[in-house]
């Protein structure tokens, strides 16, 4: 069987299919009302890793460095998962995994793409050429209903207003893959030296942010602009540059703030009385009541939604009310037999993993993706390819958009954007091994 394989090999009858099989989840991130789509794609992908293990026997190196962490990360919310009271017949449920246990889906990739199976650079390619066709042809169409009045579908009504959601259940979670992708198409446009493609590239940027900003996602605007100020300043490394590009763009952002309605939502980031930045301050709150009766270990994975309050106050207590075991304060569990999933959270990835797994558990998450941050950054310097240099300063606007976004939603399990910004990280850390490898004669 592995003669078979290395004569397909030796014939090149699988490379483009394969790439085309490992890039086709970018076609279903505006589509998680439809979860059926992306779950068997990211699956499809996770196969060809397994297979593919079998006759490679190894994974890149720039991914072993990070895998490792990654085990552990999954051991360490396992344990958890268990500790706290939760069953074994619960945890491989489509209710868990979607809901409560949708991180371990959310970085499956990683696993999937360590193993060398198919060529970084085309997959990687296929991969952002779908995005930006993809998310392109969406904006436009929303664009031309925003303003015809028309919002029969690709809208919602959310917050007292139409929000542009595409085929998503939610306005943010399309926001979020709206910012993942305009931050890309700004890199891609950054290091493009073709001026027609240039061209090509600021015309769907200027879609793309359009639906973005009609998605209404406040937390999607700001991870945007952080985004994008990061990758302004790698790109120039001058600051009179870089102060340069950033008002050519905050200016040519003006137009389509005003167009889209948008300056509306903007303004609101500020008003701090507002209902929804209320709400999420109590959530915040109860999150972090909930640190403090377990610090090291938090109070179990998953369990965030099983806890219930007797009212919608800030006026909550555990005491009498809720079983915990261990050494309150310090170490302890909450044991109730309520198993709750739901799409609910503590509206910040660092409160929420905070709750659930404590220091240990958030320390983890942001070493990993600190970790991929630098082996890409040094990719980037290091190898002197202008596509490699879009992918690479792609994935480092998305780590960072990523960390920003994470401070409003729980973004760091949220699978939508996990099934981008993973993908485009983990094509990454392949490029910059294959590119290393190529440079020296391998």
């Amino acid at each position: 069987m592995k003669n078979w394989y290395l004569n397909l090999k030796e014939k090149k009858i699988f490379p483009n299919i394969l790439c085309f099989v490992v890039a086709l989840p970018g076609l279903f991130l505006l589509v998680n009302g439809y979860p059926w789509f992306a779950i068997i794609s990211n699956l499809a992908v996770v196969v060809l890793g397994v297979f593919f293990l079998f006759f490679k026997r190894y994974i890149t190196t720039d991914h072993y460095r990070i895998i490792g962490v990654l085990l552990i990360i999954y051991i360490y919310f396992i344990l958890s998962y268990f500790i706290s009271g939760q069953p074994l017949k619960l945890f491989f449920t489509y209710e868990f995994l979607r809901h409560d246990g949708s991180f371990f889906f959310g970085y499956i990739l990683f696993f999937a793409l360590a193993v060398p199976f198919l060529n970084y650079r085309k997959a990687a390619s296929i991969y952002f050429k779908i995005l930006f066709f993809t998310f392109s042809a969406f904006a436009l169409f929303a664009l031309i209903m925003f303003l015809s009045k028309n919002f029969s579908i690709l809208f919602r009504f959310q917050n007292s207003e139409e929000n542009f959601t595409a085929f998503n259940l939610t306005h943010n979670a399309t926001g979020s893959v709206y910012s993942l992708v305009s931050i890309f198409l700004l890199a891609f446009f950054l290091w493009e030296r073709n001026k027609k493609f240039k061209i090509v590239y600021i015309i769907m940027l200027t879609l793309c942010l359009a639906g973005l900003f009609l998605t209404r996602s406040r937390g999607s605007y700001i991870s945007f602009a952080v985004g994008a100020i990061v990758i302004l300043w790698i790109y120039f490394r001058s600051f009179k540059k870089f102060i340069k590009a950033l008002l050519i763009m905050v200016a040519a952002l003006i137009p389509i703030i005003f167009i889209t309605g948008a300056y509306k939502r903007i303004l609101q980031i500020f008003d701090f009385k507002e209902g929804n930045i209320s709400w999420r301050m109590i959530l915040f709150e109860r999150a972090m009541y909930m640190f403090k009766q377990s610090p090291i270990f938090g109070i179990g994975f998953g369990r965030f939604n099983d806890i219930s309050f007797p009212d919608m106050t800030n006026n909550f207590s555990f005491n009498n009310m809720h079983i915990f075991l261990g050494y309150p304060k310090i170490v302890s569990f909450f044991m109730e037999g309520n198993f709750v999933y739901s799409a609910s959270h503590a509206h910040n990835s660092y409160a929420n993993f905070l709750a659930e797994t404590g220091i240990i558990g958030l320390g983890l998450i942001i070493l990993f993706w600190i970790l991929c941050f630098r082996i890409i950054f040094r990719g980037y310097f290091a190898i002197n390819d202008e596509l490699a240099k879009k992918i690479f300063l792609s994935a480092m606007g998305g780590i960072i958009a990523l960390f920003t976004i994470s401070f409003t939603e729980n973004y760091f399990a949220s699978p939508t954007i996990l099934m981008c910004i993973s993908m485009v990280t983990s094509l990454s850390l392949g490029l910059c091994w294959q590119e290393r490898k190529l440079a020296l004669g391998g």
